[in-house]
């Protein structure tokens, strides 16, 4: 095994979904300008009901200006702000959410709970180290290169390697995956499925100037993934030692089945896509049509807005898709033109720069009966826009219509535009493998509809 690289693993141990873990136990104070609270108890992160760090304890001792407070003072603590402080190591700033006095014959005391908010990074994050460690939540399961690990003394197809010109990123699989999945999907939540490593090319790292390639970095697997998820808990490493911890919240979904595009048991092509996506990143009006277009996606994708919400959120991004890659980009039709052009010919304008038909897939058959039942509609594309619009419209006319289409039809119309909008940002990244079509009858595998399949070999 000592030519096979070592898997990275969290330094977080998560068995089961939604495990909340011990940050600190002991004293430790809260403070503002006026008050000082020392506690006895704990600082933990959970997970539920919201992610983020909670301190809990009881209130040993209590000051205002020198003075002793009164319980009954400390009850109305709740919603104010205070600095979290161990001696001086400083945990953020954090708000209490509830006081409770204990009267009961066994103890009495009172009890404080709150959460901490930004600045959520202990240690001190001005140091400069040579890494930085993370995990990432709730991410579907990707099946990359060999690594060995001493957990279980197996190998495992669990890394995913990205590179880029300024940094070198590594994802590790955890070695116990399909049981923590397993967990995830029996009891919902958040449960820790990746570990990963960040190093810069030249130089060293630190929280601040690493926060950009995080950002795009929580974009791309997001894309990868079909639902938000986000790298969480980063380490800054020196010689091997933890110099500090950011505990930051991030925008990730709680668990939640959804179809993603990315092949199953390869990682062919990532690490290209990956250049693309972080080339593109680096320009401040690309980087806000990448947010935004896989904003549109994934909410489409998880059916935010339920069916028909979701129909609307897709072609939001479809249209974005036109603007900023037909006319912006490409520049293939300019000026008034590329204003007045129907929504449907948008969208087979996209459809054409991906050699895609614009006629229905063949495992969508309401929605085909649609088309042929209805005079008014030529094609898929058609078909999706004339859903949109009974949707969005109230009058008495479209109501009607949109009741009377079958709910099969118009699932089978979301399908489609978000296979749409999968295609179209494959097709800007220049990928050119294979990848899950959501349209075809067995969730195949295939090569994207702009490659040549002739000449593969």
């Amino acid at each position: 095994m000592k030519d096979t690289p070592s898997n990275i693993e969290s330094s977080i141990a998560m068995s089961e979904a939604n495990t909340p873990f011990e940050i600190h136990k002991g004293e430790f104070y809260l403070k503002n300008k006026d008050i000082e609270i020392k506690v006895k108890g704990s600082i933990s992160f959970k997970w539920i009901p919201s992610l983020g760090q909670y301190f809990s304890g009881e209130v040993i001792t209590k000051s205002n200006n020198n003075n002793i407070l009164s319980w009954e003072i400390v009850e109305e603590l709740t919603g104010k702000e205070f600095k979290v402080i161990n001696k001086d190591l400083k945990y953020g700033r954090g708000i209490v959410i509830d006081t409770t006095i204990n009267k009961g014959s066994n103890h009495e005391g009172t009890f404080i709970k709150g959460k901490i908010h930004k600045p959520n990074v202990v240690g001190d994050k001005s140091i400069t180290v040579e890494k930085m460690f993370f995990s990432i939540p709730n991410l579907r399961e990707i099946h990359g290169s060999v690594v060995k690990s001493y957990t279980n003394r197996r190998f495992l197809m669990a890394r995913l390697e990205l590179e880029n010109d300024d940094y070198i990123i590594t994802i590790d699989k955890c070695p116990n995956y399909k049981a923590k999945l397993k967990s995830l999907k029996d009891n919902g939540g958040y449960i820790i499925l990746y570990s990963g490593e960040l190093k810069r090319r030249k130089g060293p790292v630190n929280l601040e100037n690493t926060e950009d390639i995080f950002h795009c970095l929580n974009a791309f697997i997001t894309f990868l993934n079909g639902r938000r998820t986000a790298t969480v808990f980063l380490q800054g490493i020196y010689e091997d030692d933890v110099k500090w911890i950011d505990y930051s919240n991030k925008i990730i979904d709680p668990y939640k089945h959804v179809h993603s595009w990315p092949q199953k048991y390869s990682t062919n092509g990532l690490n290209e896509l990956w250049q693309r996506f972080s080339s593109l990143w680096k320009n401040t009006d690309d980087k806000n049509f990448l947010e935004t277009v896989i904003h549109w996606y994934i909410e489409a994708n998880s059916n935010s807005g339920f069916t028909e919400g979701s129909i609307i959120m897709a072609q939001t991004a479809l249209e974005l898709l036109y603007n900023w890659w037909i006319v912006e980009d490409k520049k293939l039709i300019i000026g008034e033109d590329a204003k007045k052009m129907s929504a449907s010919n948008k969208i087979r304008l996209l459809l054409s720069q991906l050699n895609i038909s614009h006629l229905a897939p063949d495992r969508f058959t309401e929605l085909q009966e649609l088309i042929d039942n209805d005079i008014n509609i030529i094609d898929a594309p058609d078909a999706i826009v004339q859903i949109r619009n009974a949707i969005v419209h109230s009058q008495e006319e479209k109501r009607r219509k949109i009741i009377a289409i079958h709910p099969h039809a118009k699932h089978e119309a979301l399908e489609l535009s978000i296979w749409y909008i999968e295609m179209a940002l494959l097709r800007i990244l220049n990928y050119d493998g294979k990848y899950m079509n959501r349209c075809s009858i067995e969730n195949n595998e295939e090569y994207v509809p702009w490659v040549d399949k002739v000449n593969i070999v």
